[in-house]
């Protein structure tokens, strides 16, 4: 597969979830209340120079809400309107180049849909977003928005979070899986272009509100002995959760407090439309796990010998519907077809 599989050969990951019985209460003209906690990402050391050992996590908690309402209409396909809005011109605008905030759509037919806001209008009470918006959304709806995580916010304005900066050969890095291939990130010390988060091949540009989405699997780098750990607080991800998944390669992260199974998380829905496309090894979609040395792959059997249901690669005869997608994990999902939304079920169901 073509994923810089090479980079990925001495993975290794835990994460930690904790919750307690705190909550937050928004800036909004309706107070909310989300489970909150934290999550421990543990990365692993032991790496050199040019021979790094490599964390594979994902996020699963969001930043607090910082406006919820219900939409009132919408405006063509790429805007909302609210009239009860009390936001100010520009507050939740693109920060440069990124967008700073999103919106969630949590309820009706787009719920679980997220939508990067670029423009904040006080006039009109109107959200600008990038679209389309999905087909059914209209007046009614209700929404969250919340700031994005960015390279700044999880890993520290100054890097004070445990990875070591340098240059791009000797800093630790940090790879989002963007379209076609990774995108890498480090902390720089050392070298033209000053201090800060840089991108690969632009040692001069501030890159430390560059995004980090709810649903992105995160790579690290380690290249040093010592293993550090990477704190992260903040709000449970509540109700379903839309997720794109685009034709080729998408790596995605479990954005849940909670771990799921193949079974419960609704890739397969019968429906490739909606859904992964089954069929048998070499006709379906997969769904791809890095297990420390290679990739498992699993896919959605429905033809050939071995009956019907979830099949892990060399073995179509036994069911593979029970292995876990765990808290802070992400996954490689291979797509022949069309882009489709994964629509991911609450995990936990309940938080009574």
């Amino acid at each position: 597969m073509k994923t810089n599989a090479s980079l990925l050969r001495s993975l290794a990951a835990a994460v930690v979830l904790a919750f307690d019985t705190a909550t937050h209460t928004s800036f909004a003209q309706t107070a909310t209340t989300d489970p909150v906690g934290f999550v421990t990402i543990a990365i692993a050391g032991g790496g050199a120079q040019g021979a790094p050992v490599y964390t594979f996590a994902s996020l699963g908690l969001l930043n607090p809400v910082a406006f919820q309402s219900t939409t009132t209409s919408v405006g063509g396909d790429a805007a909302i309107v609210d009239s009860a809005a009390t936001w100010t011109d520009g507050l939740y605008n693109t920060n440069g180049a990124n967008p700073s905030h999103f919106v969630e759509v949590t309820s009706g037919p787009g719920a679980g849909t997220k939508y990067d806001i670029t423009g904040t209008v006080q006039a009109t009470k109107t959200l600008n977003l990038i679209g389309p918006l999905l087909a059914g959304i209209t007046s009614g709806a209700s929404y969250k928005i919340r700031p994005h995580w960015t390279l700044a916010g999880v890993f520290g304005a100054t890097n004070q979070n445990g990875l070591s900066g340098g240059n791009i050969n000797s800093a630790d890095q940090i790879l989002l899986y963007r379209g076609s291939g990774f995108v890498t990130y480090y902390y720089q010390t050392s070298g033209a272009g000053g201090q800060g988060w840089r991108k690969k091949g632009d040692s001069f540009t501030d890159a430390s509100s560059s995004v980090i989405y709810p649903d992105d699997g995160i790579l690290i780098a380690r290249q040093q002995n010592a293993s550090v750990s990477l704190t992260i607080n903040g709000a449970v991800k509540t109700g379903q959760t839309s997720i794109p998944v685009v034709s080729g390669y998408s790596l995605l992260g479990n954005v849940y407090a909670a771990g799921m199974t193949l079974s419960s998380s609704n890739l397969y829905t019968g429906d490739s439309a909606t859904g992964i496309a089954s069929g048998n090894i070499n006709t379906a979609d997969q769904v791809l796990f890095w297990n420390g040395t290679g990739f498992d792959t699993y896919y959605y059997q429905t033809s050939g010998a071995g009956g019907t249901g979830w099949r892990k690669k060399g073995d179509s005869f036994t069911e593979a519907q029970n292995t876990a997608i765990p808290v802070g994990a992400a996954l490689f999902l291979s797509r022949a077809g069309a882009p489709f939304n994964w629509v991911a079920p609450q995990s936990p169901a309940s938080f009574n």
